[in-house]
């Protein structure tokens, strides 16, 4: 088996604050001795960029305007020199997206960065191309690996499965493998993809690095405190943990919310909590650090993440948060719901709660629950730090991603 050495991981966007998943990955692979090219669609707007992640912007390509001498040059090149690839990809886009002129719009921006980025791959010699989420960066490593021949690999977590599975089938045909993050994902896409071989999509959880966790909690812990992380969108249920807020506060104290996170929910939070009269118990402190996120974990009493059903609008749904692995990571016990791949990390009464999606009440009565009885918190805690630490480890994630990005074509 060969050992591939240059790497390029294609994103939307990097640095991405809710996207840590990507940067453990590349470190992790760079740690090994990997050398990791991150091509990034979009420029970075976050605001704050982690120091983990500035020490790989030197390593990202951004893709230059789409009049830019650099960008016309590439697509001369192979205009001239892969003609019939290059039209074959425009054909393909074209006869795939013509019902939807936004997608064809959008994909047709991909394909114009794409080209880029392959001339600048032949250049550093890349041997294998990545893709982090099975939309826009998987066309863009489809884009790539037909005109270059490369081989590429993609990974596919929530939203860019669920939401739609334009080009999906098509770029199945050509990638060496599929990573699905949850098992509820990997029967998702092959009942959407009909004929796709088993074998080419493959369960690969996202990992933690547990080096980097300080375990056990000592003695920091804050009696009533309840947190919970992630991007402000209803499928987080959000609104259903404020409920259960109003419902625990006469029947709890000291007792204190912090919900970590911003998105388009974020006012509608907050007069829900106003209206609620919850504003002296539940925080909104909107985006913060690493490093701000891991004190509050290690205060923290319980972690809940009321993750609901698809959204109907647009089909989206939660993949398996990275929160729920990181609060389980450092002996926290948590509460979620039985949506989508959660129950591979969550069993209830093994490694953590689960309560219905949009059920404030059972919400509220898993979260006094855990409050009041210690050893039931003890027990669910460190049952689920064994879980992470047995399947969601960035070592275990990225050995096997070195195997099949080693292969050089053969069967992985």
């Amino acid at each position: 088996m060969g050992k591939v050495q240059r790497v390029a991981y294609i994103v939307v966007m990097f640095p991405c604050y809710s996207e840590t998943f990507v940067l453990r990955e590349i470190r992790e692979l760079m740690r090994r001795g990997v050398e990791v090219t991150v091509l990034s669609l979009r420029a970075c707007s976050e605001k704050v960029i982690e120091a983990d992640a500035r020490d790989v912007v030197s390593h990202t390509l951004y893709s230059r305007y789409l009049f830019s001498f650099a960008l016309l040059r590439a697509h001369l090149h192979y205009l001239f020199h892969r003609t019939g690839a290059y039209f074959g990809i425009i054909a393909t886009l074209a006869s795939r997206l013509f019902w939807n002129p936004w997608q064809l719009i959008k994909n047709t921006g991909v394909f114009l960065k794409s080209v880029y980025f392959a001339h600048a791959l032949h250049i550093r010699r890349i041997q294998h191309v990545h893709a982090h989420f099975a939309n826009y960066p998987a066309t863009s490593a489809y884009i790539i690996s037909r005109l270059t021949g490369l081989p590429f690999t993609m990974t596919a977590h929530a939203h860019d499965i669920f939401q739609n599975q334009i080009l999906l089938s098509t770029k199945l045909k050509l990638a060496k493998k599929l990573f699905a993050i949850s098992s509820y994902n990997k029967e998702f896409i092959m009942k959407k993809c009909r004929g796709v071989p088993r074998e080419t999509i493959e369960v690969l959880h996202s990992g933690l690095d547990l080096s980097r966790v300080n375990f056990p909690r000592h003695d920091r812990i804050e009696q009533g405190m309840i947190l919970s992380l992630g991007r402000l969108v209803a499928i987080k249920g959000f609104d259903t943990l404020v409920r259960a807020i109003a419902i625990l506060r006469d029947k709890v104290a000291p007792l204190r919310c912090v919900i970590v996170g911003e998105g388009p929910q974020k006012k509608e939070l907050d007069r829900l909590i106003s209206r609620l009269g919850l504003g002296d118990i539940v925080e909104l402190p909107g985006k913060i650090t690493a490093q701000e996120v891991v004190g509050l974990m290690e205060r923290c009493e319980v972690f809940a993440l009321p993750s609901r059903q698809a959204d109907k609008k647009s089909g989206v749904m939660d993949g398996i948060p990275g929160s729920l692995m990181e609060a389980m990571s450092l002996g926290i016990p948590v509460v979620s719901c039985p949506v989508s791949g959660i129950p591979e990390l969550v069993v209830n009464e093994e490694t953590g709660l689960l309560v219905p999606p949009g059920d404030e009440l059972r919400l509220a009565e898993a979260i006094a629950r855990l409050i009041d009885h210690e050893e039931l918190r003890r027990r669910l805690g460190h049952a689920g730090r064994e879980r992470v630490a047995r399947e969601f480890t960035i070592a275990r994630t990225v050995d096997r991603l070195m195997e099949v990005f080693g292969s050089h074509g053969e069967s992985a």
